[in-house]
């Protein structure tokens, strides 16, 4: 009843359905609103993020190409150097039938060369020599050849003969259409002879390139659906494009004249200038928006372009906020049916407090519910109440940060962690043509990624560049200094072979920039493989262990140099042994001899040397670290992995060589 003695809401069923329904209510909207709030904001958030990682990824892809094709072309490019200086410091003292071997032998070794001349202006020509151009050229599964001066100087009059001579440097040609249609490019380098009045041009050396591998490594690149990679030369004509009719046959420069596009020309400009770009862009192949990156090759005067697709990138977006709609959805239904369960099993116990309420105080019960005072029951109740919605939305609030940030997390190490990985060579064996070197890798970080790395690529035919490193501390911060140690350790070999020197541009370039104060340890070697001489320089790194044929096991130990990174002005100095055959020689990490067993006791250096040994001087390289990583295993018994583990072995093989010297 009510004070004026009438009937009121609390003497029916009414307030418990009332309570429930404004529980729900309150319930509903609030969390609703708040699903609806993060949806929003990991939509935005995630798209500035993929953004941020579109225009990167343009970035490292377009510079990455840029390398792979310089390490196609850089080799063939020093090929012909070298060939050239040879005949410069031998003054065309060779017999014809050497001068043929060697272009027979350059275009058996390397299957991108179609063709390869030495070509003399006729007065130069060797009395002995028949020819003044031999060439050599493909021809099906054999190789053919020709006289391309046929006896009266033809060739003399022909662009890569006359720009060398007149210009006194190597030279590119413009890619051209061979009469097969196979795209091709020819480099050029002259011969210079001595004498009294100063170096005299005497010919060149030139190699025809086939370039029918670019499209392969353009059309692999991972840019989607609606991205993808272009090549262009110097003055903007287009060596490689998905539209083929543009090939050889159009320039950004005739397109943007064709469509009356200055902004198409400013960028063609800019993409030719010899500097790396990134931009936002508007693609003339359909209006999309993308980004367009661009990198300079420093073989020859090509710029690489990658585009990617913002489309793509807002189409992955929809369909993740989506997912995260739906789920979270799901989640709200559970959490309205958990409320409505509650509010069932709470709604009689206060509707019997309403009616105690009436019945003891005899007050107006169609008022609002009283704020909670004092301790009473409904007090209680209500209070109950009030701290579970605000429990409520703080605990979805944090699930949702907490959710959003650990699945980014998670994906971002993982990313960097296929990148890390991708930095090292997996392949094994790497060479598997040669058989005057054993060569094997093993890295485990122990996080998803780490501060160790190794390395090898070869500098030529002859000289073998091995690495291992290890950057002080764990995690995203060691990985990146990595990264940019394997970068400079990778451009200074480029141009300086000696490996103390080499330490000493890299400790410059790292320590320049290097505010945080980090540091690596590293060891790097060049190995020459037709007489086994190593030479070595150390920053800081464990001592290799050297084991020999004869079952003797030695540690390389010096000399030995400061860490690299912390201080400027290093100086590391060269030293040098010798690979007999069948001697083999480990790089580790600190992560092998610092493998902790349960009791916390190390794996030892001791330990590692027994077991190199132990593990047979017949063993190749593969079986040798087979053997000490499972040793390794043995001893750690199953305990938690504490440190990057990296292991890398060269050997050099007993028995014959499959090459000749």
């Amino acid at each position: 009843m009510t004070r004026d003695g009438g009937p009121g809401p609390l003497a029916s069923p009414g307030p418990g359905m009332g309570i429930r329904n404004r529980l729900l209510l309150w319930t509903v909207g609030v969390t609703g609103l708040l699903l609806i709030a993060v949806i929003a904001w990991n939509y935005l958030h995630v798209l500035t993020r993929l953004e941020v990682e579109a225009r990167d990824r343009a970035a490292f892809l377009a510079d990455g190409s840029a390398d792979m094709i310089d390490a196609r072309l850089g080799p063939l490019q020093g090929l012909i150097r070298g060939l050239a200086l040879s005949l410069e410091i031998q003054a065309l003292n060779l017999p014809f039938s050497a001068v043929r071997e060697l272009l027979h032998s350059a275009l058996r070794d390397h299957p991108e060369i179609y063709g390869s001349t030495v070509a003399l202006l006729p007065e130069k020509k060797p009395a002995d020599w028949p020819d003044a151009a031999p060439y050599v050229w493909r021809d099906g599964t054999t190789l053919g050849y020709e006289d391309l001066g046929q006896g009266r100087g033809a060739h003399i009059s022909e662009d890569w003969f006359a720009l060398p001579r007149y210009l006194a440097r190597e030279v590119w040609s413009e890619p051209y259409l061979w009469t097969t249609g196979v795209k091709m490019v020819t480099f050029s380098a002259p011969i210079h002879l001595p004498t009294p009045n100063g170096p005299v041009f005497a010919g060149v050396v030139t190699c025809d390139i086939d370039l029918s591998w670019l499209d392969g490594v353009l059309a692999g690149l991972p840019l989607g659906r609606q991205g993808y990679g272009l090549l262009m030369t110097h003055n903007g004509t287009y060596i490689s494009h998905p539209l083929a009719e543009l090939v050889l046959n159009e320039s950004v420069f005739s397109i943007a004249e064709a469509r009356d596009d200055p902004g198409l020309r400013q960028i063609g400009q800019r993409m030719v200038s010899g500097e790396q770009g990134l931009i936002p862009w508007v693609s003339w192949r359909g209006g999309l928006e993308t980004w367009l990156a661009w990198q300079p090759l420093k073989t020859v005067n090509w710029t690489m372009g990658t585009v990617i697709s913002k489309e793509e990138l807002e189409a992955e977006i929809l369909r993740f906020s989506r997912n995260e709609a739906l789920l979270g959805g799901a989640g709200l239904l559970i959490l309205v049916i958990a409320v409505w369960l509650v509010a069932s099993s709470i709604t009689r116990p206060v509707t019997a407090l309403g009616e105690a309420a009436r019945t003891l105080a005899g007050g107006d019960l169609e008022a609002p519910l009283p704020p909670p005072r004092g301790r009473d029951e409904v007090a209680q109740l209500t209070r109950a109440f009030h701290s579970m919605r605000d429990s409520l939305k703080r605990y979805i609030a944090d699930l949702a940060e907490t959710t959003a940030a650990r699945e980014r997390m998670k994906a971002e190490l993982t990313v960097a962690h296929n990148i890390q990985m991708d930095l090292v060579p997996k392949t094994f064996p790497p060479f598997p043509e040669r058989a005057d070197l054993d060569i094997f890798a093993f890295m485990e970080p122990a996080r998803e990624v780490g501060g160790d790395f190794y390395d090898f690529f070869f500098l030529d035919e002859e000289r073998l560049v091995v690495a291992i490193a290890d950057v002080s501390g764990k995690g995203v911060p060691a990985a990146l200094f990595m990264a940019v140690t394997r970068s400079f350790l990778r451009a200074e070999f480029k141009v300086e072979a000696d490996p103390g020197r080499v330490l000493t541009r890299v400790n410059q370039e790292l320590a320049e920039a290097n505010d945080s104060c980090m540091f690596v340890t590293l060891f790097c070697a060049v190995f020459h493989t037709v007489s086994g001489r190593v030479e070595y320089a150390n920053a800081g790194h464990n001592p290799p262990l050297l084991r020999r044929a004869s079952g003797e096991v030695e540690w390389i130990s010096q000399p030995a140099g400061p860490v690299a990174g912390p201080l400027t002005d290093l100086r590391y100095v060269t030293g040098q042994c010798r690979l007999a055959a069948g001697d083999a020689l480990l790089l580790y990490t600190d992560g092998v001899t610092e493998a902790m067993d349960p009791a916390d006791c190390l794996y030892g250096t001791r330990r590692l040397s027994d077991q190199v040994l132990a593990g047979g001087t017949a063993l190749d390289g593969r079986a040798t670290l087979a053997w000490l990583l499972a040793d390794l295993s043995q001893h750690a018994a199953g305990a938690e992995q504490s440190d990057d583990i990296t292991l890398l072995i060269l050997r050099r093989p007993e028995g014959p060589s499959s090459r000749t010297t």
